[in-house]
């Protein structure tokens, strides 16, 4: 199944918030002025995730960095590049970042 240019710019506005756009745009603009591969990397999406008060779990989906909290520990999975514990990150997303990686495939 294929979508619109125009199709995945209304369910991108109608899903997230204005703040969540203007984060992850943010981000990818500064990686991509910054940083070789022109990828976000995981300090970059907390900063912007702060900046932005949104969380950080969420925007890092966006870019197929997916975070959870385990026993009071951040862990990180790039997801993207099928990295070692990539089959449990997809199993335990939230709701939230499940939407916004979805977006990032089909976007992409």
């Amino acid at each position: 199944m294929t979508f619109s240019r125009e199709a995945i710019a209304n369910g991108y506005a109608a899903r997230f918030d204005d703040r969540t756009r203007a984060a992850h745009l943010a981000t990818l603009i500064h990686a991509r002025a910054i940083e070789q591969s022109g990828w976000p990397t995981v300090p970059m999406i907390r900063k912007f995730a702060r900046l932005f008060e949104i969380p950080m779990a969420e925007l890092g989906a966006f870019f197929g960095q997916i975070c959870r909290m385990e026993q009071g520990r951040e862990l990180w999975v790039d997801v993207l590049r099928n990295a070692p514990g990539t089959a449990d990150a997809q199993r335990f997303m939230t709701r939230r970042q499940s939407e916004a990686f979805g977006f990032m495939l089909l976007a992409n």
